[in-house]
């Protein structure tokens, strides 16, 4: 069962990055499939040194982040993508230098779990109320090739201290 519902959510997600935007903003993402599995595999390299280099123990999800269950939080309610999610985080790169962080809890004005980037709609599914999540995220995964301001450069391989104080 485990391995159909992996399946699914595979096919799933594979559709919702290729059909997911519209035709515009999809040519500013990534041009084709070529291009989000050349960025997936150049960026599992660096990431895979990064593990490496800070003697990490972590879990690989099918869909292509690096994650470890700090703390599991409440087994009992898990978030579903139409919860929203209140959030305590910090998001830094590679080199390890904090891109941004919430300086405590914040629920990003009401914004529902299937409007962040697909990592975290990932990740956080994965823990329940009071869970903590460490999550690495190639770049097609956060932002893609697209720059928020002049915090997160385009291209960039989010690492996320993560803790889900409550959801809704």
């Amino acid at each position: 069962m485990n391995a159909y519902l992996r399946a699914a959510f595979s096919l799933l997600l594979s559709l919702v990055l290729m059909t997911g935007c519209s035709k515009s903003e999809q040519s500013e993402t990534y041009n084709d499939v070529t291009d989000y599995e050349r960025t997936m595999r150049e960026q599992d390299i660096a990431i895979q040194q990064y593990i490496s280099a800070n003697n990490l123990r972590l879990e690989h999800d099918f869909s292509g982040i690096y994650y470890k269950i700090e703390t599991p939080g409440d087994q009992r309610a898990f978030m579903n993508l139409n919860s929203v999610p209140t959030l305590s985080y910090v998001r830094r790169n590679l080199k390890d230098s904090i891109l941004d962080a919430s300086f405590g809890s914040t629920n990003f004005d009401g914004r529902a779990l299937k409007d962040h980037i697909v990592g975290w709609q990932v990740g956080l599914q994965k823990i329940g109320k009071g869970g903590k999540i460490f999550l690495i995220i190639p770049s097609p995964l956060g932002f893609g090739n697209i720059a928020v301001g002049n915090i997160i450069p385009a291209n960039t391989v989010l690492v996320c201290d993560m803790e889900l104080v409550d959801f809704k």
